[in-house]
């Protein structure tokens, strides 16, 4: 019943803001989109592995005063079927509509990330290191729903974030069924973002089951990023998830991460994180030192070269990873 009533609420304030403005723009879209070129050897690798991470095509825009609009889709993915929803086609990486419905606050409706992690959320073409972490066996990932979000209010730049999603997120797809009504994913974030210097959110969400001998899943965690004398930018998360169903996601993730711009065009970057899980063989320790040349400072993430060097704590885990980076 909680999940229905989130979702009548949310029906509710879509037409609020619907009949609150007239609609008089006309519609605007603009295409762009990244690839991201890779080379990386791992320990039990003997040669370097030619590759791409990510091949985007994004389409975005308004369609009047109070809608817009974004498309994604990923050219990595035309031979996966379903994405890790358990759902979606996995090709599409966001289809979303957003409904402006008071200044800044906004309910968005179709696929897209849930509100589940502050370096999971962050845009996979302005990430600091080639990979993102080992959080993210952790997180709910995209699915399919309706948010209420917010973000700039007041001076301390107060954001929110909270919706509901169909059952099963990310690691958990076997939880819950979503013929019984019930069995929803709800997640929430609340942040703030004082003079832009300080940064600190905190996440919550379930998965939630009425099935019989199932658990709902449970995660919350917190995040900051700290940005001091405008070239030490220091970032660090943590995240807890109860999940009975599967051990291999039932644990904790930290890490703490710095990176200093020698130059305009030059950043080093050090990271340390640690996944702690029910499965003993799953949990590891990786320390990353990275070197980011950003051939544009004044747009440091639309061509970049990112190389990294991970040292695991797990047997033939250590890795060379090297990336080129196009924005356009």
């Amino acid at each position: 019943m909680q999940g229905q009533r989130g979702i009548i609420l949310i029906g509710i304030i879509l037409l609020i803001g619907l009949f609150a403005a007239q609609i008089q723009a006309e519609p605007t879209v603009k295409l762009h989109g990244f690839t991201q070129a890779t080379v990386i050897k791992t320990q039990d690798n003997k040669g370097f592995v030619f590759d791409f991470d990510r091949v985007r095509l994004i389409a975005k825009g308004k369609l009047n005063d109070l809608a817009e609009y974004k498309l994604q889709v990923d050219f990595m993915k035309t031979d996966t079927d379903v994405d890790k929803d358990g759902e979606t086609p996995a090709i599409i990486k966001d289809a979303e509509i957003k409904i402006k419905v008071y200044e800044n606050i906004k309910v968005s409706v179709g696929k897209f990330k849930t509100p589940i992690g502050m370096e999971f959320c962050a845009s996979g073409a302005k990430l600091d290191l080639v990979k993102r972490g080992l959080g993210q066996a952790l997180v709910f990932e995209r699915n399919v729903g309706a948010m209420v979000h917010a973000s700039k209010l007041g001076q301390i730049g107060f954001g929110f974030a909270a919706g509901a999603f169909n059952s099963g997120p990310n690691q958990a797809n076997t939880v819950g069924d979503p013929a019984k009504g019930n069995d929803y994913t709800v997640a929430g974030r609340l942040s703030i973002n004082p003079q832009k210097v300080v940064y600190v959110q905190t996440y919550f969400g379930s998965a939630l089951t009425s099935v019989d001998q199932q658990e709902s899943v449970s995660i919350f965690g917190v995040g900051t990023h700290v940005k001091l004398m405008k070239e030490l930018s220091i970032k660090g998360e943590f995240m807890s998830r109860t999940d009975a169903q599967n051990n291999d996601a039932d644990g904790t993730d930290f890490y703490a991460q710095a990176g200093y711009l020698l130059h305009p065009g030059i950043e080093p970057v050090v990271k340390y994180e640690q996944l702690d899980v029910t499965n003993d063989a799953m949990d590891q320790a990786n320390i990353t030192v990275g070197f980011n040349y950003y051939l544009n400072p004044d747009n440091i993430h639309q061509t970049k070269i990112m190389i990294n060097y991970v040292e695991s704590d797990l047997d033939g885990q250590d890795a060379i990873q090297l990336m080129v980076q196009a924005v356009f």
